[in-house]
């Protein structure tokens, strides 16, 4: 317990949640959002006021998702929930069609609650800071299981939370929750692997690292982006078969 508690492993912790913190501070303490709403001038009735606002062309019309879809869901969930519902259907679309069997609204994900208590302007930010964090401390665990240094693992994970894919999928909520959880889900593999081969021809009983292997496929589940959880079951696949080999 003490290796994992110690000044040194502390002083990593704290960079790697403090890092994205700082990184995204002007959408989480300076007043900016990531809603990309200048997109919502490209159609009426927004377009007719654009020159009004001073909106000229939208920065980019490809990650009009956010707020198209993402926000109206998170929109829709935080009404429905501030009434005490859990919305199975969304009657606001043609004759109504399911709500939260869709998934990718994330409405189930444990660190959506930020979505339920804060601003949507700001939660974006807070969820966005949250989730940097999760990915930068599970490649830190796998570097820590696959025996690098602290400084090695703490490198590895701000390289991975601010690898060019988190960082154009900031604007894609699911996918950044999903990918997340991949290294923690290695770092379980690596170290059931490792445990085994330290114990030699001695049974061992890796139920809790399995365990913890469950709720983080779970967790990725819920995060609402099923691609990423079948990478991370080919990724996770691949890597225990060459740690066997």
């Amino acid at each position: 317990m003490k290796r994992f508690l110690d000044r040194r492993t502390l002083l990593a912790v704290a960079v790697l949640i403090l890092a994205p913190l700082i990184w995204f501070a002007p959408v989480i303490l300076g007043g900016k959002t990531l809603i990309p709403a200048d997109n919502l001038f490209q159609f009426q009735p927004w377009a007719s006021l654009a020159q009004q606002y001073g909106v000229g062309v939208p920065h980019n019309e490809l990650l009009s998702d956010l707020v198209l879809e993402n926000f109206v869901w998170k929109s829709f969930l935080r009404e429905a929930i501030s009434t005490g519902q859990l919305p199975l259907w969304n009657p606001h679309l043609f004759t109504g069609v399911p709500f939260l069997a869709a998934g990718q609204h994330s409405a189930l994900y444990p660190l959506s609650f930020v979505f339920y208590i804060l601003p949507l302007p700001l939660a974006y930010g807070v969820f966005t800071w949250l989730q940097l964090a999760v990915a930068a401390l599970g490649m830190y665990v796998l570097g820590r299981a696959l025996r690098l240094g602290r400084a090695a693992s703490a490198f590895a994970g701000l390289a991975y939370a601010f690898s060019g894919f988190f960082v154009v999928s900031v604007v894609f909520t699911m996918i950044i929750a999903a990918a997340a959880w991949l290294p923690w889900l290695l770092a379980c593999i690596e170290i059931i692997i490792r445990k085994q081969e330290e114990k030699g021809d001695v049974a061992y009983s890796p139920i809790p690292y399995v365990l913890g292997g469950a709720v983080v496929l779970g967790l990725q589940a819920l995060a609402g982006h099923p691609e990423i959880v079948v990478i991370t079951l080919l990724a996770a696949g691949f890597y225990s078969l060459l740690r066997l080999l």
